[in-house]
This record gives structure tokens, sequence and C-alpha cells, in this order.
């Protein structure tokens, strides 16, 4: 493992922290975090936390693991040293061993009887967050010699880190995004639903278009139902039908 680049004597800032990557690790090491400590919460709780650990697992695969995918295809390259750099290959075996432990933490959530161990679960946690912690700074330092860019400035099409949380509940707001970006977040969001899942979504614009889409995309899977049609307020729920 490389070791995380040190802070200066001075200020403690350390290479990368200014680039725009820094930024999207932030988020994203914030999202974990919080999930993180509810799955501490419900086990202190005193009950097994399948669903705190499902929303990281979640998190992990859409977020977390997408940025990691995406590094290598977009920011990787433009490294000096490309693949031959042990640098970028301790990258990616990172990205690797984060897999790794988002699978170990998606068999221990659905575990049931002695199957469930809270010791694992905790184990597979304390792993798992230093490890994201190490690797985003070793990335930041790497990436910031090669290039000023972060994921989100390149993705085409463009995506915001930022849109995950504001959509991830049964009750998703389509106002508190960007305008521009609604209907594409809320295709996101309704493409992640389990079946059996309910989503209620609601807006100031007319809902038809999100239907449509879905209904073109995966004709047959989603059930629709206007709870209220305008002129202020569209209003519908969704649920994703189960396999017969």
């Amino acid at each position: 493992m490389l070791p995380a680049a040190g802070p200066t004597a001075r200020t403690g800032h350390r290479p990368g922290d200014d680039h725009e990557l820094a930024d999207e690790h932030a988020v994203l090491l914030h999202e974990v975090r919080n999930r993180e400590r509810a799955v501490h919460a419900g086990l202190g709780a005193g009950h097994w936390p399948q669903v705190e650990v499902e929303s990281l697992v979640r998190y992990l695969r859409y977020e977390v693991l997408d940025q990691a995918v995406t590094e290598e295809r977009l920011l990787f390259p433009l490294t000096g040293g490309g693949a031959a750099d042990s640098r970028l290959r301790q990258l990616v075996i990172d990205h690797v061993r984060l897999r790794d432990l988002t699978d170990a933490l998606a068999d221990t959530a659905t575990a049931v009887g002695p199957l469930r161990q809270p010791d694992r679960l905790l184990g597979t946690l304390d792993a798992l967050v230093p490890l994201l912690d190490g690797h985003m700074r070793r990335e930041q330092t790497l990436l910031s010699e090669a290039t000023v860019a972060g994921v989100e400035s390149l993705r085409r099409p463009f995506r915001c880190h930022s849109w995950f949380p504001l959509v991830e509940g049964e009750d998703v707001d389509l106002d508190v995004l960007p305008p521009e970006f609604a209907h594409r977040a809320a295709m996101e969001r309704l493409g992640r639903m389990r079946p059996g899942e309910r989503v209620r979504l609601t807006a100031s614009h007319e809902l038809d278009g999100v239907w449509a889409a879905l209904a073109g995309r995966l004709p047959g899977e989603y059930g629709w139902m206007y709870l209220e049609e305008g002129p202020e307020r569209w209003q519908a729920d969704i649920t994703r039908r189960a396999p017969e």
C-alpha cells in the first residue's frame, strides 16, 4: 500500500486537497460515514440493521463504485506512467477491495439466524471506512499531478453526486433538483427500485414524460397511479412489480 501523503508542517495541507476530485470524494465519504453511523445505531438499539446496511450497500454500489469505474475510465489514462505506474495499480487494487467489502456487506445484510454476526459486520465496517479514506487521499495526490478535472466535470451525460441523497427515499420531490436534471435523476432513482418497492414522486410540473420514458424503457415492470394531477402539483405512486 502506498502511504498517504503527509501533512505540511504549517497548515496540514496535503497534495490534492484543492483538486476538484477532493470535493467529490468529500461528498462520497460524508454519505458513507452517515450510513455507517446508522448501522452502528441499529446495532446499539438491539436490532439487526438490515435496512441500514442495505442503504449503505446501495450507496456504495451506485455512487462509490460507480465513481471508481469512471475514474479508471476517464482519469487514470491521464497519468504520466499509465498502467505501468505502480501507484495506479495500487488504486485499482483498492477498487477491487472496495467491491469485495461491499459484497460482504450485502451478504451480511440478508443473513438470518446464527449467520447474523455483529462482530463480523463491525469488522467489515472497520475495514471499509479507513480503506476508502486512505484510497481517496492517494488518488487525489496522484491525479492532481495529471489533471485538474474531477469525474463530474468529464462525465457525459453529466451526473452529480448530490442527486442520490435527494432522491434516495420513498418520497421523492423533484423540485429540490435543478430543473434541467430532474428527469434524469428521477429515471435513475426509479431504475434502482427493487421488486415490490414503492416510490411516491412529486413535482410542480407534469410527470407524463417520466412515465412515458419508464414504460418505454422497461415495459410492464412498473405500476403507475396518479394521486394529484395539477394544476399546481403532480404526484404519482410508482411500484416495481415482482416477477411472476
